[in-house]
């Protein structure tokens, strides 16, 4: 391991430890209590008729070994009564390393929609 790989895993556990929250993390009938990082990512698109899109994503930052499965969309995150939909952020997916080791995922979501399961 070297210095910088040594230095995310002490920030992303200092993080867990004093600005997380425990979440629940569903898909079907699998659930999981990880602890998360709320996070944002600002991304833009463009329309039919060629206007740009300025949005914004809910993200959780969970610990790829606190969460032993690769999200997907439409996996849904409780946060405190929130329901989070797993949305799929253009070409990018619905998630992405928060570091270069694999330590976090940056999981992008938007409030629920639907019937509250």
């Amino acid at each position: 391991m070297n210095m910088l790989h040594n230095g995310l895993k002490w920030l992303s556990a200092k993080q867990k430890q004093h600005v997380s929250s425990k979440v629940v993390y569903r898909r079907a009938s699998l659930e999981y209590q990880p602890d998360a990082v709320l996070g944002r990512t600002r991304y833009e698109s463009i329309d039919e008729n060629g206007f740009t899109i300025t949005a914004h994503t809910i993200d959780f930052l969970i610990a790829a070994e606190d969460l032993p499965l690769v999200p997907e969309s439409g996996d849904l995150i409780v946060s405190e009564n929130t329901v989070h939909e797993v949305i799929q952020l253009g070409d990018d997916g619905c998630w992405c390393w928060c570091d270069p080791h694999g330590i976090r995922r940056r999981i992008h979501t938007n409030i629920y929609k639907g019937a509250v399961p």
